[in-house]
């Protein structure tokens, strides 16, 4: 879980230097830190534009508004001088008055691609964000040690019998109670290959019909399949000149 973005907006009440500090006791990278601030501060600037834009296209559509109830005529040429143009984020409707319904639409489709422009500059923003906070880890709480090293962890408490005693590996077990092959396996079917057999085998089939009655207690219902088999590749292993009568096949 990532940290709240507040942590890091000094206005909203956080203390950037206090996860500078966390980070330095975990002995990471704190620079870290000011990158998110700034790209949190770039984000939210543009947020700001997108504010600003947003309330303008309101702005230019009732400007419009008014020159259509006021039946002026919509006009052809929609060019729009550049001083006009480069106050698009500041326009008042009395800003508006001597421009036609042409001009108006042509600075609301500028808007458009300022809004566009403004909302893909937002989420690369946002996306390089989020790859910079997901690096920065939880604030460290005060009474853990300060150190590189796991073998300076603080033993909290323990519980119950703590003897050590030695571990077997899944391969240690299944060696100890017979249960699987691994030379012949690995003969017939390559590298890693193995055999099960005695209890594992049981185990297995056990494993598999537990499975299959948890199934059918919710509702499932289990299926047996056929096997199918090319002819050239059973002529392989059997003989079908004698059985090609009696077998089900599939003709292709």
């Amino acid at each position: 879980m990532v940290l709240d973005m507040d942590l890091f907006r000094e206005e909203k009440g956080g203390n950037p230097e206090v996860i500078r500090n966390s980070q330095r006791q975990r002995y990471s990278d704190a620079a870290i830190v000011d990158k998110v601030i700034e790209l949190d501060q770039a984000w939210r600037k543009e947020r700001f534009l997108l504010d600003v834009f947003n309330r303008q296209k309101n702005v230019l559509s009732k400007a419009i508004g008014e020159k259509m109830k006021k039946k002026e005529a919509q006009g052809t040429d929609d060019n729009v001088d550049d001083s006009i143009v480069s106050k698009l984020d500041s326009l008042k409707v009395e800003d508006l008055t001597t421009l036609t319904v042409a001009q108006i639409k042509r600075l609301r489709v500028l808007l458009d691609e300022k809004i566009n422009e403004t909302k893909a500059s937002m989420e690369k923003l946002e996306n390089d964000r989020q790859q910079s906070l997901v690096q920065i880890g939880n604030i460290v709480h005060h009474s853990v040690p300060v150190s590189d090293d796991e073998a300076n962890n603080r033993v909290e408490r323990t519980y119950g019998d703590i003897t050590s005693r030695k571990k077997y590996s899944h391969v240690d077990l299944v060696v100890m109670i017979d249960g699987f092959d691994g030379d012949r396996g690995t003969s017939v079917a390559g590298g890693r290959g193995y055999f099960l057999k005695g209890p594992l085998v049981f185990l297995e089939q056990a494993i598999i019909q537990l499975a299959l009655q948890k199934l059918l207690e919710k509702g499932f219902t289990p299926l047996y399949t056929p096997f199918f088999m090319r002819k050239e590749v059973m002529q392989e292993v059997a003989q079908l000149s004698q059985f090609d009568e009696e077998l089900y096949k599939v003709g292709l």
